[in-house]
């Protein structure tokens, strides 16, 4: 993830990471230091304060250009999105587009200026985690582990009891723990989950077809669940959507229904998306 011409500089507590870290870049780490973190980042803030921003006989103006540029440049990196993701057809033979999807979700999210994303999943949780943005956002990490959606959102909801709490989950991670719903209600904790149902261990299946192609592709199919009915069987709102035209409304409902609900959406299927800036 880093180029190879990065150099690190690492502060931690713990001895073990530091050898961890020699072990992994080698002679790229130039200073480890075993300290407290919150200690160490109030004296390298002060010492900051302190000290010219780029170097000691840059022009004020010449520091600002620079730091402006760069964060652009980030900023433009991190907005990244292919312009087809626009174009995409919403609906397909196999369910919504997860690009469309998403599209329609974050309209959602953007009239709610303090609304909390959770996101769970796979292959259906990369694409929510692409596309999306929020204020505050939970993802299932980047060891992929999956099943905690449900409870996130609940502790979303009632750290921000007034804020809007919408989940993305893959149709594999919400059996995890669906009985949540439960708790939901108990806690008068409403929530919006967004289920993307392709009927599939999708990161799974996307493994097997990279390394081993179809033929050997086994074990990774789900039962089209209505999982929607699994959330009504609680007491919790629940809707289908088979087309994007319907998703706006269904949304909308659940959003005014003031209980726990669960949106069930025939989902396409699609490997993870890979985005690459253009040079």
């Amino acid at each position: 993830g880093f180029s190879a011409e990065c150099r690190f500089l690492q502060i931690d507590p713990d001895a073990a990471e530091l050898e961890r870290s020699r072990r992994a870049v080698g002679h790229r780490l130039m200073l480890g230091a075993i300290a407290d973190l919150d200690q160490s980042l109030q004296a390298l803030q002060q010492q900051a304060g302190h000290a010219a921003d780029l170097r000691p006989d840059a022009p004020n103006h010449h520091r600002s250009s620079a730091r402006e540029s760069w964060l652009g440049r980030v900023r433009d990196a991190v907005s990244y999105r292919p312009a087809e993701w626009k174009t995409v057809p919403g609906d397909t033979p196999e369910g919504l587009h997860p690009a469309a999807l998403c599209s329609a979700v974050q309209s959602m999210l953007d009239a709610h200026p303090d609304s909390v994303l959770v996101v769970d999943g796979g292959e259906f949780g990369q694409w929510a985690q692409a596309c999306l943005t929020a204020p505050y956002r939970l993802i299932n990490g980047s060891a992929g582990a999956i099943g905690a959606g449900l409870p996130m959102a609940v502790a979303a909801r009632l750290a921000r009891p007034e804020a809007l709490v919408v989940a993305l989950m893959g149709d594999g991670s919400f059996g995890f723990h669906c009985a949540e719903f439960d708790t939901a209600l108990r806690a008068d904790a409403p929530f919006l989950c967004i289920v993307g149902n392709d009927a599939c261990w999708n990161a799974e299946y996307q493994i097997q077809l990279r390394a081993y192609g179809t033929g050997r592709a086994k074990g990774c199919e789900l039962l089209p669940t209505t999982y929607d009915r699994v959330a009504r069987g609680f007491g919790a709102h629940g809707a289908a959507v088979h087309a994007l035209s319907d998703l706006p409304g269904a949304l909308e409902a659940a959003a005014s229904s003031n209980l726990p609900a669960c949106i069930n959406v025939t989902l396409h299927g699609m490997p993870a998306p890979k985005i690459r800036q253009p040079e």
